[in-house]
């Protein structure tokens, strides 16, 4: 296929996955300005009450740890705060994407890492210090939404792109080579499609090569190494082996030096033992 009808097919994709809904959309925009209050935002959550019942669901799951049930949006966001209220939100939504279409067993594995990829750049920003946690939970639980858009509108590429890497190209070279661009770009076009604020739609494009991040590198640096975490323990090796693509200048631009990040393996097994209820009720 021509690289012009390849990427007509991408635009199409972008423009015909279920649009992100208008409630989450609302949620992230007022959550940008100055001085918002919880109310702010439960206000609009509270006009979905499937969304609602999720949120609630998931503010009550062990991971919180709350000695009584959080029974209502107004408890949730003053016991949570803004900004994880906010990934509640984004957590419950992003879930319909990954568990609908019939994506089947593929989906499942995928949403599993983008959840462990969340909860794993939140704790390597409070190691870090410099990148907001809650906002580095927001762009590692969607930066992979490009695969989305493969799975559902562009699936009869995945054997070539298997093949790709079969003999011996990385997933990004693979998928340059079959589609005329990547997955972290094809979410970039999708992210800005759906209106997501430009720091989240500029650290999906660049999360695999942080250092060309316009907006905030040192945010596209933890999601890039939280990635590296994920695929790591999904193999079940030890952070030693960051076999997922590496980048030295993911690590630089973190503010952490080696010895560091390695050491946050034992911390991080323990949070996400802990997340494990937010991965079942988000379910």
């Amino acid at each position: 296929m021509a690289q012009p009808e390849l990427a007509r097919r991408v635009l199409e994709g972008t423009k015909n996955l279920t649009p992100w809904p208008e409630v989450a959309s609302r949620v992230m925009q007022i959550a940008q300005r100055p001085e918002v209050v919880p109310g702010e935002l439960v206000a609009v959550i509270q006009t979905d009450a499937a969304l609602t019942a999720k949120v609630l669901r998931l503010a009550n799951s062990a991971y919180y740890g709350f000695r009584r049930e959080i029974a209502s949006l107004a408890e949730a966001g003053n016991a949570l705060g803004v900004q994880a209220l906010v990934n509640l939100v984004l957590t419950g939504c992003a879930e319909r994407y990954f568990h609908t279409g019939g994506r089947g067993a593929a989906a499942k594995s995928l949403w599993e890492r983008s959840i462990t990829t969340a909860f794993s750049a939140q704790i390597l920003a409070r190691a870090q210090g410099a990148v907001d946690p809650e906002r580095a939970y927001t762009v590692a639980l969607l930066q992979n939404i490009g695969h989305l858009v493969i799975d559902d509108f562009l699936v009869e590429f995945r054997e070539r792109i298997e093949r790709e890497q079969r003999d011996g190209r990385d997933l990004l070279s693979a998928e340059r080579a079959v589609l005329g661009q990547n997955h972290a770009q094809i979410g970039a076009r999708l992210a800005r499609r759906w209106g997501f604020p430009e720091v989240l739609s500029d650290t999906i494009e660049f999360h695999h090569s942080p250092e060309r991040a316009g907006v905030d590198p040192k945010l596209a640096a933890v999601a890039h190494l939280a990635e590296t975490i994920t695929y790591a323990l999904s193999l079940d090796d030890g952070l030693e082996s960051l076999a997922y693509g590496f980048s030295e200048s993911a690590l630089a631009l973190s503010g952490l030096d080696r010895n560091g990040f390695l050491a946050l393996e034992e911390v991080i097994r323990e949070e996400l033992e802990k997340a494990r209820d937010v991965f079942e009720s988000a379910a």
